[in-house]
């Protein structure tokens, strides 16, 4: 896989909250600091199913909330004031 493709589904895992990643530094013999790899937590699978759900009921509220707008348009126009 490419590095862009990699890339790209580990930031799915973290929208997901299924993963963490942090950057991690290197210190080196002569005491100069590099960037090091990224470590990889995998977070326990409730997590994700609670963000899951999150997502589902703020779009079931949202669409209710559109209904309920149309609906109220709707009988304005059928009765204009």
């Amino acid at each position: 896989m490419s590095v862009n493709t990699v890339r790209k589904y580990v930031a799915e895992l973290e929208d997901r909250g299924l993963i963490v990643t942090e950057s991690t530094s290197v210190t080196t013999r002569d005491g100069r600091k590099h960037n090091g790899t990224l470590r990889y937590t995998i977070l326990p699978i409730q997590n994700a199913v609670d963000l899951y759900n999150q997502c589902q009921l703020r779009q079931l509220k949202e669409t209710t909330e559109r209904m309920r707008v149309a609906k109220k348009l709707e009988a304005i126009k059928e009765h204009p004031a």
